[in-house]
């Protein structure tokens, strides 16, 4: 019985010294690299907003990451799965739509630009100009 309350006090030293490690690490990340710093808390940020919804997945068409990408500037998010510091790239999963596959992708972190949440969920089919469905009004029947 001595030797498992001794090892349990030694992992719980583990522990302390593995997050003062981390903290370490992060410091010298943000002070190296601030621009990815922030980069990073702004993907931080859509994984707190992520975990308070159910599966923690966004539901289609309601978050939308607008990314500087060479054929691509917008991802519908399902999840975000990961930041990876060392590499400064986001992983998440998206919803399909009509230029993209619904899967995982790997994002540089240097070319996230910003999020949005559109008021009501736009569906993923169809285009879609700003956060509204293009509903081919004309300018005399528009509210």
């Amino acid at each position: 019985m001595e030797k498992v309350v001794h090892m349990s006090k030694r992992s719980r030293k583990d522990e302390a010294r593995e997050e003062v490690l981390r903290e370490l690490a992060l410091d010298r990340f943000r002070e190296e690299k601030p621009q990815m710093w922030l980069q990073s808390q702004r993907v931080g940020k859509l994984v707190d907003i992520q975990g308070q919804l159910e599966h923690e997945t966004f539901p289609e068409g309601s978050c939308f990451l607008h990314c500087n990408t060479v054929r691509t500037s917008a991802f519908c998010i399902k999840k975000i799965t990961g930041i990876d510091l060392d590499t400064c790239q986001e992983t998440c999963e998206i919803w399909g739509d009509e230029e993209l596959e619904g899967g995982i992708i790997v994002l540089p972190l240097e070319t996230i630009e910003w999020f949005g949440f559109p008021s009501k969920a736009v569906p993923i089919g169809i285009h879609f100009e700003g956060f509204t469905k293009n509903d081919d009004k004309k300018p005399s029947e528009a509210p």
